[in-house]
């Protein structure tokens, strides 16, 4: 089996929904396969964020809100998914749960709901993705890596000792938000992500979204977000401190 066609048979198979012809012929070539074990697991990861975080959205929709949307789910023709247009538990899971942002955010505009709860979602994938990125790496490398593959020219700030901050690896995503350069980070036992989306504008603001905080900041043209989850907030504060004078 290629590569190409087992992403299209992985959402119905970390839902559980693959049928058992499928989940034999996964599961030999996932044996096979790091590339695709890395992807089923990331899907994982993603799939329990989804459950969990959309937990905390639960307290501000109205009523019946889920029920309506899950009705509407059933009652429309399917879209097409990738995966022979079935849609599974993990997707319908995704729909209800960025369809809820998006009614907190016509709520709140101001706030970003919907931008920040992709950034959060995407944070997480792209650290299971890049588990393995643990060591220190070189700022101008990366740096050139943006102008090489995308024509960007990006601020990466470096790792900081003194604050307990490693610069681990670099990624261009997420695709469905638009042209983001994405510097990923860890802090002791934490991951912490820095965005970038070149041309866009946002107010500064400070949010808590899907179990992640969120530190929003323009500068040069550029808008920037620092999200992690878990870091202490005066620790936070002092890295966001460090990582806007270095985007400034």
């Amino acid at each position: 089996m290629h590569c190409r066609r087992i992403e299209s048979l992985l959402p119905p198979y970390v839902d559980g929904e693959a049928r058992a012809s499928e989940v034999a012929e996964i599961e030999r070539h996932l044996a096979e396969c790091a590339g695709c074990r890395a992807a089923v697991e990331a899907q994982r990861t993603v799939r329990i964020v989804l459950q969990a975080r959309g937990q905390a959205i639960a307290p501000h929709l109205p009523p019946g809100f889920r029920s309506r949307i899950t009705a509407t789910l059933g009652a429309s023709p399917r879209p097409s998914l990738g995966w022979g247009g079935r849609l599974t538990a993990f997707a319908a899971a995704a729909v209800i749960l960025l369809v809820a942002v998006s009614a907190l955010e016509l709520v709140a505009p101001q706030s970003s709901v919907l931008y920040a709860a992709q950034l959060a979602i995407d944070h997480v994938r792209c650290f299971v993705v890049e588990k393995a990125a643990t060591a220190k790496a070189d700022p101008a490398v990366l740096r050139q890596f943006y102008a090489e593959h995308y024509g960007w020219d990006v601020r990466v700030p470096a790792s900081n000792d003194a604050i307990g901050l490693q610069l681990v690896a670099a990624r261009r995503c997420p695709y469905w938000v638009g042209r983001h350069a994405h510097l990923l980070y860890r802090t002791g036992d934490h991951e912490v992500s820095l965005y970038m989306d070149q041309g866009d504008s946002r107010p500064e603001q400070q949010l808590q979204i899907l179990g992640h905080a969120e530190h929003i900041w323009q500068s040069g043209g550029s808008s920037y977000t620092v999200i992690a989850r878990g870091v202490p907030e005066a620790q936070l504060t002092q890295i966001t401190a460090y990582l806007q004078s270095q985007t400034r």
